[in-house]
């Protein structure tokens, strides 16, 4: 366990500078004025926060006392590996990316994110749908607004063309 935790820190860690200082910085455009909030700002904030923790994961995996004796029920003799309800739950959520990209790419952000957070929270088990229709319509007109009003950031809209 100590072991996986050192190299998955590691690895994240490889993949963040990558994201870093190579993929954001050529694939996002420079502000439209010295005033705007550069489109890379938000991404690089999000890396950077993922790098820190990768480093603090492998920090203290290093650091941290060797536990020879005890087993992990992940990694120990009762390790399971992956089944086929892991496998179903891979597909559910690499469908759901799809459907978030591609929603959000050809419809808008506001009408994918609605459908998807309404099967999500359908899926999560609330069945009140007054309030899942509620939560599902508000949220991501909340969130439209926010990135808009806070970063001067407009989402893909299904009314803007």
């Amino acid at each position: 366990m100590r072991q996986t935790h050192i190299w998955s820190g590691v690895v994240i860690s490889a993949i963040s500078l990558l994201f870093l200082f190579w993929i954001i910085p050529t694939q996002t455009s420079p502000p439209d004025s010295h005033l705007d909030l550069a489109p890379k700002f938000i991404p690089s904030l999000a890396i950077t926060v993922t790098l820190l923790l990768a480093i603090i994961l492998s920090a203290t995996a290093f650091f941290s006392r060797k536990a020879e004796d005890e087993e992990h029920e992940e990694f120990g003799a009762e390790a399971s590996g992956m089944g086929w309800a892991e496998f179903k739950n891979l597909g559910l959520w690499a469908l759901a990316s799809i459907f978030a990209w591609f929603g959000t790419t050809h419809v808008g952000f506001e009408p994918a994110m609605t459908v998807l957070l309404a099967a999500g929270l359908y899926f999560a088990g609330l069945r009140n749908y007054w309030l899942t229709a509620v939560i599902a319509i508000a949220t991501p007109i909340i969130l439209s607004q926010f990135a808009w009003h806070i970063f001067v950031t407009e989402l893909p809209g299904f009314w803007r063309g």
